[in-house]
């Protein structure tokens, strides 16, 4: 009778430490797919704040910025949407709920820059309300991103 019981002891002790290792793997994968996330909007945050900054300069390449526009659109659809389906796979809801708000406000950014350069000239001006625009789209992503950051932590137990 003393083995048996030493032995559904030890069966228990292993599934709890199967269990705990299980966890903790989903912990790592959870923690892993909201740092790619992360990195990926600021990657895409960082190249919209470089456009708009460009375009407060005198003498800008409005080609070489519809270029880096078109580049970063395809980012917000390729490497970011990735990133984006991998949060969502790996949960919570609420956590792809934020994940996918992000991405739509860095995507508005993404537009609202774009209709500021279509059909401009090198030479034209933009004015205050344009940049104050443009800034808003880029300070609303940035309050999307620390949300995310601030669920992501509380999901992986940070």
């Amino acid at each position: 009778m003393g083995t048996a019981l030493a032995a559904t002891i030890a069966g228990i002790a292993g599934q709890r430490q199967v269990r705990a290792e299980h966890r903790h793997w989903r912990r790592q994968l959870r923690r892993d797919a909201y740092a790619s996330f992360t990195l990926k909007a600021d990657r895409v945050h960082e190249a919209l704040r470089g456009v708009e900054a460009e375009l407060a300069k005198p003498g800008r390449d409005l080609d070489g910025l519809r270029g880096l526009i078109e580049e970063t659109r395809r980012s917000v659809r390729g490497d970011l949407a990735e990133a984006q389906t991998a949060v969502e796979l790996e949960g919570p809801g609420e956590l792809a709920r934020m994940a996918e708000e992000l991405v739509q406000s860095l995507s508005a950014c993404v537009g609202a820059i774009h209709a500021t350069v279509l059909g401009r000239e090198g030479g034209d001006t933009f004015d205050t309300n344009e940049s104050h625009r443009i800034r808003s789209f880029l300070g609303h992503a940035s309050s999307k991103r620390q949300q995310f950051v601030s669920h992501a932590r509380r999901a992986i137990d940070v």
